[in-house]
């Protein structure tokens, strides 16, 4: 179906041919209003629906994962981290990180103490590797899903505004 078919698919024929008066001019312009919004409604600036269920906080820092006890631990850069996931870059190593294979990842993600006082709280979680892209080069971003959640949302955390940590609605990456 051509990209804009459901968008014109309310509009009859005999309205098209004929015109139309102002009350079915409102009542097409309110029907594409409800079709863009539920089109646009949890969807990235790509088009595909957003899954996440939480902001997610970006943020740089390393990450080092197995794939298997028998290999090398490798090491990626963080990109974002919720308290469901995380996705970060690494070196492609075709077979060791691709969609549906488990990892372990060790990793810290930073916080504020009610007090104010900025630290990272290490963490060591199983997670499942739910998307493999290919960034650029030889490079792979890694989009991954915690077996068990963080205890707290990095996102939403009180933070003192002279921080340089950006928070990312869904879609923003």
């Amino acid at each position: 179906m051509p990209k804009n078919a459901r968008f014109i698919a309310h509009i009859s024929p005999e309205t098209i041919a004929n015109g139309f008066d102002e009350n079915q001019w409102k009542a097409i312009v309110e029907k594409t209003l409800c079709i863009f919004n539920e089109h646009t409604e949890n969807t990235t600036d790509n088009g595909f629906k957003e899954r996440r269920r939480e902001e997610r906080l970006k943020i740089t820092g390393s990450v080092y994962f197995d794939t298997d006890k028998k290999e090398k631990t490798l090491q990626g850069q963080m990109v974002d981290v919720s308290s469901g996931g995380m996705a970060f870059m690494c070196l492609n190593k075709p077979g060791r990180i691709e969609p549906g294979r488990q990892i372990t990842a060790r990793f810290s993600v930073p916080f504020f103490t009610p007090d104010g006082i900025f630290a990272r709280r290490k963490f060591t979680r199983t997670a499942k590797i739910c998307r493999s892209d290919t960034a650029r080069g030889n490079l792979k971003q890694i989009a991954v899903q915690f077996a068990e959640p963080l205890p707290f949302k990095p996102s939403e955390q009180s933070q003192p505004a002279d921080t340089n940590i950006t928070v990312c609605s869904a879609g923003q990456i």
